[in-house]
């Protein structure tokens, strides 16, 4: 799935020429995209002015498709897409490089709005959006982030008193 986004985008970069253009002359620079799910995929320029795929992470592995084992290098600049696109996107790091990348990031976001319009609008999504506020809101059968992170602080409290109790018992013991 990745891989065919990044030929849509590549298609779209070779039939805008300014971008395309543009694009070259940040031959070499790395661009991570982080997805509301908990994944991001870093992307390289490469001379062409064209992305390359060079690594894949979830939040339960890291992939990387370059074939080099070494450390991976630190994205230039990193995309942060909300769950809502209307809600726009979140740009951090070098701020000449993310200047270039604005046509890109106008291309992204044209190529995936439709989609998101078609889904929000579409009676499965609205079904799915009404089954997932359901599991988590009113039946409790899925948890929410904000809960899951509320009990994972909790959880580390109790460690953390835990091994205090402990130090406390080994002090009396002696």
């Amino acid at each position: 799935m990745i891989h065919n986004i990044v030929s849509a985008l590549n298609w779209g970069i070779a039939k805008d020429e300014p971008l395309h253009q543009a694009l070259k002359g940040l031959a070499g620079k790395r661009l991570r995209i982080v997805f509301p799910i908990g994944g991001s995929v870093d992307w390289e320029i490469e001379a062409d002015g064209l992305l390359k795929e060079v690594g894949v992470q979830t939040k339960y592995s890291t992939a990387s498709t370059s074939g080099i084992s070494s450390a991976p290098k630190a994205p230039d600049v990193t995309i942060t897409i909300q769950t809502d696109l209307s809600k726009g996107l979140r740009i951090e790091g070098d701020a000449i490089v993310a200047e270039k990348l604005g046509p890109l990031v106008k291309l992204m976001k044209d190529r995936v709005s439709p989609w998101e319009r078609f889904w929000n609008q579409s009676p499965a999504g609205i079904f799915a959006k009404q089954v997932a506020d359901y599991a988590i809101h009113e039946s409790n059968i899925v948890v929410s982030r904000t809960h899951a992170e509320q009990h994972q602080q909790l959880l580390r409290q109790f460690g953390d008193a835990l091994n205090r109790l402990e130090k406390r018992i080994d002090a009396l013991q002696r």
